[in-house]
Formats: C-alpha cells, sequence, structure tokens
C-alpha cells in the first residue's frame, strides 16, 4: 500500500474536485457500480495510509473517493468507511472537523451532509467498533482490517 492504481485515482479526483460543481455532479452521476466499488476500497486504504504517512490530504481524498457517487447506493457502506477517516484524523492529530469540512465542500449536498453529521454521534457509535474495523500491522505498518 499504497497501490499502484491509487496515485491514478488520487490524481482522478484531484481533476474532479477542479471541476465546476455542475460537472461535478453530472460526472458524480455516471460513477458506475464498478467504479463505486474501486473508490470505496481506495477510500479504506487512504485512512490507513494516512496514519502511516502523517498525512491529512489522504483522509481528505478518501472522503471524498466516498462521496464522488453521491451516495446513490446504500449510504451505510459509506457510512462505516467514514470511521477510518475520523479515527485517522485522531491518530494523526489533526482536527477531524477540519478534514471532513475540507472534503464536503466538494462533495453533492447529500454525501456532505452525511460527513457533518457523522461528526454529531456519539463517540461509541462513530468507534471503529461500531462499524466492524480494527487497528493493526501488516508488512509495511498501520492498517484497519475489517472484523466483517
Amino acid at each position: 500500500m499504497p497501490q499502484p492504481r491509487d496515485s491514478e485515482i488520487s490524481n482522478l479526483l484531484k481533476a474532479w474536485i477542479a471541476l465546476d460543481g455542475v460537472d461535478r455532479k453530472q460526472s458524480a452521476a455516471e460513477v458506475s457500480n464498478e467504479q463505486r466499488s474501486t473508490l470505496l476500497a481506495y477510500s479504506e486504504r487512504m485512512a490507513s495510509l494516512a496514519v502511516r504517512e502523517r498525512n491529512q490530504e489522504f483522509t481528505i481524498l478518501g472522503l471524498i473517493a466516498l462521496g464522488v457517487d453521491d451516495w446513490r447506493d446504500d449510504w451505510r457502506e459509506n457510512v462505516l468507511i467514514v470511521s477510518l477517516h475520523f479515527d485517522a484524523a485522531q491518530r494523526i492529530n489533526a482536527s477531524p472537523e477540519a478534514i471532513f469540512e475540507a472534503a464536503a465542500q466538494w462533495l453533492p449536498e447529500k454525501p456532505a451532509r452525511g460527513l457533518r453529521a457523522f461528526l454529531d454521534r456519539s463517540p461509541d457509535d462513530k468507534s471503529l467498533a461500531a462499524m466492524g474495523y480494527v487497528v493493526g500491522n501488516d508488512e509495511a505498518g498501520f492498517r484497519y482490517r475489517r472484523t466483517w
């Protein structure tokens, strides 16, 4: 980690951010289910990478990746991964509120509201355990792992 494709996805997300609001909305509507799955996996990796590298840009890109599709499908899958970015921000001594807002400003209304609402959850309701994750390590260092 990162995987070779991660830099390509990061560059695509940065190009997406540079679009005007109308074009961002139109391209969000064109995200396929396969692309959505790729973005979810990318977001998981970015949360782990943010902790490894102590770099909040990875959390911001990971959150943007979660919202590009406008949470058209089951938003609960996205929220599970949001918890990783909340935890990562805390682990790198960054403000979760600032990171979530930095991502939300570029996202469509539904995921932007979802990110902001996540911050208002109780500590237990936004914990890794509640979302089915634990922390661990792999051969390269820190890693979030699913328990489901």
